[in-house]
């Protein structure tokens, strides 16, 4: 089946993505994935950073496919299966690292936001930024945007809890600049989130590959989920997203997803002096 034939049958399913690579001179680190396994329906974005972020991404956009199918809990315990998951993802990595040799993950490593659905049965499991968002009609009939995920940040009690216990301090390099973790007295590894999968240095300092996993039961009220990379979430709201792929309907998700990213892209150009991230949007109708 040609690309073409692959859009249309998405298409048909409800699914549309969009993957464009910002303008710095790096790879394009961001990365997706999509999965229709008889009735249940698999889809994961992922945003690498570091000088190896794009492997990173690769890489794990691959294996946490293969490992979830193989998983003896897929079916049975899909919560147990996806943190298994991540974490057979990140030790995969660095042995594929210190195998080839090619690349590192002492400083690079990947997000992840990973949906599993089937049935009624709606799966999230993310680390870092990369974000989820749930549009649902309210009982006015007015769309409502659900992130179904937080943002990985130091901030947060827990995490900033965590990394201060290991010997890691939540510092801002400006006052522009987001919080970043470092070592105690360091200048490295200067991480923006909390968790990830890869990035050995910050896990010294309190990172972790452990997802955060949430259930939940979707109704005929639940319209669609957009999973997107930070390069959609830094300059738009999840209800803007939301109402933008609301407009064109389930029949041109991919449309939709080329609209939010184009627009992401034009926000980044307006406020980040013509500099723009990788950006990636995926969105699955219910």
């Amino acid at each position: 089946m040609g690309i073409k034939g692959v859009d249309q049958f998405l298409s048909d399913k409800g699914i549309g993505y969009y993957c464009k690579k910002g303008n710095k001179p790096a790879p394009n680190q961001d990365d997706f994935c999509i999965l229709i396994d008889g009735e249940t329906v698999i889809i994961g974005v992922f945003d690498g950073h570091g000088i190896y972020g794009h492997i990173c991404s690769n890489i794990v956009q691959h294996l946490i496919i293969k490992f979830l199918l193989s998983n003896p809990n897929y079916k049975l315990d899909p919560e147990l299966a996806l943190k298994q998951c991540f974490a057979q993802c990140d030790a995969a990595l660095r042995v594929k690292a210190t195998k080839e040799g090619q690349f590192s993950i002492l400083f690079s490593g990947t997000t992840a936001v990973f949906m599993m659905h089937r049935g009624s049965d709606l799966y999230i499991a993310h680390v870092g930024d990369s974000r989820a968002v749930l549009a649902r009609l309210d009982n006015s009939g007015a769309l409502t945007a659900l992130s179904l995920t937080r943002d990985h940040w130091p901030e947060i009690a827990e995490e900033r809890c965590r990394v201060e216990g290991c010997n890691g301090e939540i510092r801002k390099q400006d006052s522009d600049s987001p919080s970043r973790i470092f070592g105690r007295g360091e200048d490295y590894p200067g991480l923006a989130m909390s968790r990830a999968i890869g990035d050995d240095i910050g896990k010294c300092f309190g990172v972790i590959p452990e997802p955060e996993v949430s259930h939940m039961k979707i109704d005929n009220k639940c319209q669609f989920v957009s999973l997107c990379s930070d390069g959609v979430w830094e300059f738009m709201r999840n209800d803007e997203v939301a109402a933008m792929i609301h407009t064109n309907g389930k029949g041109k998700a991919r449309k939709s997803a080329f609209a939010v990213a184009q627009q992401a892209y034009n926000l980044w150009i307006e406020h980040e002096s013509n500099t723009s991230d990788d950006i990636t949007c995926v969105i699955y109708y219910l």
